[in-house]
């Protein structure tokens, strides 16, 4: 069978296909499609302001994307749920003067249960002809998993609202920023349009802003330096006005809802004080069980810091396991995310050619 027709879509992956190869009787099969990244693309004016990069999360929803046409090439209708993705590593970036993403994506088993089917795959992404990304292991299928049983304690305890938006009718001084251990939803606003601080001493990282921003309020940020750990619950409102629902009406794509792991995780290290831009680096696994819909009305995120420190060149990282739950529903669990902060890399100069490195 042909792969689908792509259509337009601020959430389409691709522009084209170049290559295709399927074989119904092994099940296997490979894509190679391309985005023409354009220097106004849609979410380098939020992601970030003053520091446009590609979004990771959209390399990540892209292999499912090619994963789904694959599986429809092979005739499995329905096979375009998120089901996994495994050892995720980030080692490039795509900025807005780069000119060709390009998506190699292989098919390597179809698995089939009653009505049922699940297919897995690998990929690599490379923008230019260096490679950027690349995915071990990713599943989609025409069924989610089964939730685990009960989620963690973390998440089903009693947690504090934060206080009402008037919190933020000021900048916060970097000391005051340090020792919050709550922050409202316009300070989250304030803090994705680099407004939060008043002339912070460094270089501080920054959240995404709208529409990329996955982050409403954090009603508790908290860590233990005897053990190294610490602890992030946040929310998001949702519902059927949020911008994706006309472009995804089957569901918040599950990329999105990573990627407000890694936001979290990224104001983690900017709260412990350390300077430099926020990068994701991958996550290890990512189970998924659920979409968020529509109909949901708030997304909850229980973020657990397994680990932070120095890195190489001034900068840190932090390694975290993460829950998402829309109205105390299971979504998804995130094991071993990765997110480091790097100093000197923010490209201040957009749009203009010329950047830090």
């Amino acid at each position: 069978m042909a792969l689908p027709i792509l259509q337009p879509s601020p959430l389409s992956a691709f522009d084209e296909i170049l290559e295709q190869e399927l074989d119904e009787r092994s099940g296997r099969g490979r894509l190679r499609a391309a985005r023409h990244n354009r220097m106004d693309d849609w979410f380098y004016g939020c992601h970030f302001v003053g520091d446009p990069v590609m979004p990771g999360c959209w390399g990540v929803d892209a292999v499912w994307q090619g994963l789904a046409l694959l599986a429809a090439g092979l005739g499995l209708k329905g096979c375009d749920k998120p089901l996994a993705m495994e050892e995720v590593r980030f080692f490039g970036q795509i900025r807005p003067h780069d000119r060709i993403v390009d998506y190699s994506i292989e098919l390597s088993e179809v698995e089939r249960s009653g009505g049922d089917a699940m297919v897995s795959g690998r990929a690599q992404v490379s923008v230019d002809g260096a490679p950027v990304y690349s995915i071990g292991l990713a599943r989609l299928g025409t069924a989610f998993w089964e939730a685990p049983a009960s989620p963690p304690a973390a998440a089903t305890a009693s947690v504090p609202q934060a206080p009402a938006q008037a919190e933020a009718s000021r900048p916060l001084g970097f000391e005051e920023f340090l020792h919050r251990d709550h922050f409202s939803s316009a300070e989250i606003v304030a803090l994705s349009l680099g407004r939060l601080v008043a002339k912070p001493p460094i270089e501080l990282g920054l959240l995404p802003a709208a529409p990329m921003l996955q982050v409403g309020q954090v009603e508790r940020i908290s860590f233990n330096p005897a053990s190294g750990e610490g602890l992030i619950a946040a929310s998001l409102p949702n519902g059927p006005r949020d911008w994706f629902y006309p472009m995804s009406p089957s569901g918040k794509p599950a990329a999105l809802s990573i990627d407000g792991v890694w936001q979290l995780m990224g104001l983690f290290l900017a709260w412990r004080g350390q300077p430099g831009t926020g990068r994701a680096l991958g996550f290890e696994r990512v189970e998924i069980f659920d979409a968020v819909v529509a109909s949901d009305r708030l997304v909850r995120y229980e973020v657990r810091v397994l680990k932070s420190g120095p890195s190489g060149g001034g900068g840190a990282f932090v390694h975290a396991d993460a829950d998402v739950f829309a109205d105390g529903r299971p979504i998804l669990r995130c094991v071993n995310a990765s997110v480091a902060c790097h100093p000197g890399i923010r490209y201040s100069n957009y749009p203009f050619a010329q950047e830090a490195s």
